[in-house]
């Protein structure tokens, strides 16, 4: 328990060629669109921009944390006759000065300028976190708009077939060789095609917005790769993307993801607060000084005086909140292993996800789709010439846009997955 906090550290020194390694993995998280975009986004969310105003503001509370009390200086009236206020009459008359300094006992200013220390710290890594986190949020945005950007386009697509299949019925109709129910359920397909295209049009922009929103409004529009095309890039780095060995992966994670450390800290943070009120029974001394200004050629008074302060009421004050703090270092330290342990769930949970996910776009991208592909210009051809009915041609159709839907959407996952993994294991990707 006691080595904790330096836990983080040690295991960082010891991965310092790991990490890198697992930086430079295919991902598709390696695309300048993408990395554009993020770097807006570090750069003008709000957020981030208001974590590093409380970072400055942690900084400054350290010096004042361990600063001297402000030292006293009284002014009265001593033995003033009344109600003459002669200040000749008495030789016991006069007008005193005085100054007190008051110095914490060795240890206690140290202790709290450690506090102040650890509060700079978690702040610190607060910053980290929060940007971690939001560099996975605008991947996931990115990724998304990437999607229904992608979505329009197997639209449009979808859109050709459908005019290929009314043409085609509408040439078999004028001939005779079909009766009008073909043409009239061709026109049909391509009408609700048609609607359907409001809908994929609002979602892209609806999907633009919420990305504006992560880089605090509109700006330059965000270059998203297609996600349906064979050559996607996206498509490319997924199949290439080789994660690292789970047991290695769990050892980058306990050095390096921001939450944990700045778990870390916050235990680091508790034990200097206990050390302050550990010691906050000892006692603090005084030292003052004070002269008497007296009247009628008499001589000043010079007095000295030291002082110390009495823990009588230890067993009220100081000593519960000794007890109190000890306990809260106690929960740090347990919210730390809980947090590790839900950490490592999830980094498994994670790799486990995006394994299934590349399974999946290998065998959408080489066998699903190669074959609605083949089916869909087999069925056209093939009603074209009377051997299948028009609804085998339009479901053949309507299936090969669903796979291109479900193969860009495989896609837009694994993608915006990748990122919350990096965010995980403190992959600095968007650097």
């Amino acid at each position: 328990m006691a080595l904790r906090a330096h836990y983080v550290a040690a295991l960082a020194l010891a991965l310092g060629t790991a990490l890198p390694a697992a930086a430079q993995q295919a991902s598709p998280l390696d695309q300048p669109g993408l990395r554009e975009y993020v770097t807006q986004v570090l750069s003008r969310n709000a957020a981030l921009a208001a974590a590093s105003s409380d970072l400055e503001a942690a900084v400054e509370r350290i010096r004042p944390a361990g600063a001297l009390p402000d030292p006293i200086l009284s002014f009265g009236m001593m033995s003033v006759p009344v109600p003459s206020f002669d200040f000749d009459e008495e030789a016991m008359t006069q007008l005193p000065v005085g100054l007190r300094q008051v110095f914490p006992f060795p240890g206690k200013q140290g202790a709290r300028t450690a506090v102040a220390r650890g509060d700079s710290a978690v702040t610190a890594l607060g910053i980290e976190t929060t940007t971690a986190i939001l560099a996975a949020e605008a991947a996931a945005a990115f990724f998304e708009l990437a999607y229904a950007s992608t979505a329009l386009e197997v639209w449009r697509h979808r859109v050709e077939l459908a005019d290929q299949a009314l043409r085609t019925a509408g040439t078999r109709y004028q001939t005779g060789q079909v009766p009008q129910t073909d043409l009239l359920r061709a026109e049909l397909r391509r009408a609700r095609l048609a609607e359907e295209g409001h809908r994929f049009a609002a979602e892209v922009e609806a999907a633009a917005a919420r990305a504006d929103a992560f880089r605090g409004g509109p700006g330059d529009s965000i270059r998203v790769p297609g996600l349906a095309r064979p050559d996607s890039v996206v498509l490319q780095a997924a199949l290439r993307d080789t994660l690292t060995a789970r047991e290695q992966l769990t050892q980058i994670l306990h050095a390096s993801n921001p939450l944990l450390r700045q778990a870390a800290a916050h235990v680091d943070r508790a034990r200097a607060s206990a050390r302050v009120f550990a010691i906050a029974a000892r006692p603090d001394f005084a030292v003052g000084l004070q002269t008497g200004i007296r009247f009628g050629g008499r001589e000043p008074f010079l007095t000295a005086i030291v002082g110390i302060s009495v823990p009588l009421w230890a067993g009220r004050k100081q000593s519960p909140a000794a007890r109190a703090s000890t306990l809260e270092v106690r929960s740090s330290e347990q919210r730390f292993d809980d947090l590790q342990v839900r950490l490592e769930a999830a980094l498994a949970a994670q790799v486990a996800s995006l394994t299934g996910l590349r399974e999946r776009i290998e065998e959408v991208s080489e066998r699903v789709l190669p074959l609605a592909e083949a089916a869909s210009f087999s069925a056209l051809r093939s009603y074209g010439v009377g051997v299948v009915e028009l609804t085998a041609a339009l479901e053949t159709q309507d299936e090969l846009f669903q796979v291109e839907l479900e193969f860009a959407r495989l896609l837009s996952d694994y993608g915006a997955q990748r990122a919350a993994l990096s965010a995980l294991l403190g992959e600095e990707w968007y650097r």
